[in-house]
């Protein structure tokens, strides 16, 4: 199962202030204290000075600080490849407008709308293109890209037909920016390994960002995990551009400085790639291979990476000259979530007290109906508000458990555990027609586009049935756990994710179309799983 990328903000979390190196630290200390295994190595610039650290169960060779520990950084490799294309650019071998066809093979036969998408469409994910290929079918569910080849790309793009013209909405595709590192590297005449070298990491001196390790660096590669279980590391096959570099905290610290410095190798590139593209997400926005969004009136370019075993998350300041860098070597918590949550507010630093929460308003069950619904925040996020057997208003964010609200009035709610409120709009007929949240001092609006799904809410004590290990394939395993009121439900390799009942035993994710059905014995145990994804079922005994 594959599940596509999430929001690029925090709900119901996340802060505005600038990080501080105590608060990092903190952060991920909490975080590594629940990790079976693995552990954090991060670095944080601020006033000019590099801080490194780590955390957790960070197996470190004898001798090896953290610093210099490899890590797969994943998607943060797209920031590469976006500064491959401003440098390719400025090198007179590719044109940001240039359009795809033009650096393919002349026998490889397109639609006119594929063949016309643009270079910078590719980094900037405004393509059109998938997420993923239709035909990445893996030999190797643990190692999924090993075996795309070029022959395979080629057949897909021969094949595919977008529903319109590029540039569309910006929707992140590993496809786009994988394809965009093939492009490169054809422009060249040389690898994606070699691009990369010659163009970015020898002139910083960034020694150990690669993608194929030397025997020395193999021996400080972290090993990767997925929650408990060791997995393999990736091979992305044709598509090294989206996710195929290992670095350290050490390189990456050195490369965010480059960034920094407008009299580095690469601040040319840096000045073309910085430049926002497109909208992304509901208050961000999209360069070449960075996401940008605002914390605190400054301007963040970020990017996050995940793969088997590994996440990573690389972030920089201009207007501070700051930067974070945090690697993990498990799947999951998300280190990005980590350095938003390490953002703490400036009136909690201060000690100022926090504002009292607004009392709850009494409101009929036929009243509170009225609010149910699908609420569109964008292409890839939505807020579901559903009422549930006690006649209360429960409200998600895509990816993410349903949470209790109280209703306070004039059409408004509140989070019952963190400082948020839905605020409901109507038309002239008095319909419930969108949805505000605020939080953080920003406000984050959806439109109602559907009426809500039936959704049960089994007690914890109903779901402790379904928690335990079931075996899906033998380097897959389903980990269910419950927490709190939720179900929450981890493939190997992948993040842990939600499920919602629809009807007893059975229980659906909402970022990915599959669904868990659960097996019971005679005697009412349960003793399996059947995952329904693309038209298939495949069942995972209980071990």
């Amino acid at each position: 199962m594959r599940v596509p990328a999430l929001l690029a903000f925090v709900f119901l979390a996340g802060a505005t202030a600038p990080l501080s190196a105590q608060s990092l630290s903190a952060a991920l200390t909490r975080a590594a204290a629940d990790l079976p295994a693995g552990g954090f190595a991060y670095a944080e610039i601020k006033d000019g000075n590099v801080t490194h650290g780590h955390a957790g169960k960070l197996t470190l060779p004898a001798g090896v600080p953290s610093a210099r520990v490899l890590f797969e950084i994943g998607s943060i490799t797209k920031v590469f490849t976006g500064l491959l294309l401003a440098q390719a650019s400025l090198d007179g071998k590719v044109a940001l407008d240039d359009p795809i066809a033009k650096h393919l093979p002349a026998d490889l036969k397109l639609a006119p709308t594929v063949a016309a998408i643009t270079l910078q469409q590719l980094s900037s994910h405004t393509s059109g293109l998938p997420r993923l290929p239709d035909n990445l079918r893996p030999a190797d569910a643990a190692d999924p890209y090993a075996d795309y080849t070029v022959e395979r790309l080629h057949d897909f793009l021969r094949r595919f037909v977008p529903d319109k013209p590029a540039p569309q909405p910006a929707d992140y595709s590993n496809l786009g920016t994988g394809l965009l590192g093939h492009l490169l590297a054809r422009a060249y005449g040389v690898t994606f390994a070699e691009l990369v070298r010659t163009k970015i990491t020898a002139p910083l001196g960034l020694t150990d960002t690669v993608i194929d390790l030397d025997d020395d660096q193999r021996a400080r590669f972290a090993p990767p995990h997925s929650g408990k279980v060791a997995v393999s590391p990736w091979r992305l096959g044709a598509l090294p551009g989206a996710g195929a570099l290992r670095s350290t905290t050490t390189d990456l610290a050195k490369f965010a400085q480059a960034l920094l410095d407008p009299a580095s190798p690469i601040a040319p590139a840096w000045r073309i790639a910085r430049e926002p593209r497109a909208p992304m997400g509901a208050r961000g926005q999209v360069g070449l291979g960075f996401f940008l969004h605002e914390r605190a009136g400054r301007t963040v370019y970020n990017h996050g990476g995940g793969t088997g075993g590994f996440r990573a998350h690389f972030e920089i300041t201009p207007a501070t000259k700051s930067a974070v860098v945090v690697l993990l070597n498990n799947d999951h918590p998300d280190p990005g979530a980590l350095v938003a949550l390490a953002a703490t507010p400036v009136a909690a630093k201060s000690g100022a007290p926090a504002e009292k929460a607004p009392p709850a308003v009494p409101i009929t069950p036929a009243e509170i109906k009225a609010f149910a619904g699908v609420y569109e925040i964008d292409a890839r996020g939505r807020f579901t508000a559903v009422v549930d057997e006690q006649h209360r208003l429960r409200i998600r964010l895509t990816g993410q458990p349903f949470l209790p609200v109280r209703f306070i009035g004039q059409d408004r709610f509140a989070a019952t555990a963190v400082a948020a409120q839905f605020q409901f709009a109507r038309d002239a007929a008095g319909k419930i027609t969108a949805v505000t949240l605020h939080q953080n001092g920003r406000e984050t609006p959806a439109r109602r586009t559907a009426d809500a799904p039936t959704i049960l809410f089994p007690s914890a004590e109903k779901l402790r049935d379904f928690a335990g290990d079931y075996q899906l394939a033998p380097n897959l395993v389903f980990e269910v756990r419950v927490v709190g009121i939720n179900l929450i439900v981890k493939l190997t390799g992948q993040l842990p994710l939600p499920v919602h009942a629809t009807k007893p035993d059975h229980f659906v994710y909402d970022v990915v179309d599959a669904a868990l059905t659960f097996e019971r014995d005679a005697t009412g145990a349960v003793t399996a799983v059947v995952l329904h994804q693309n038209g298939r079922d495949q069942r995972a005994p209980k071990n």
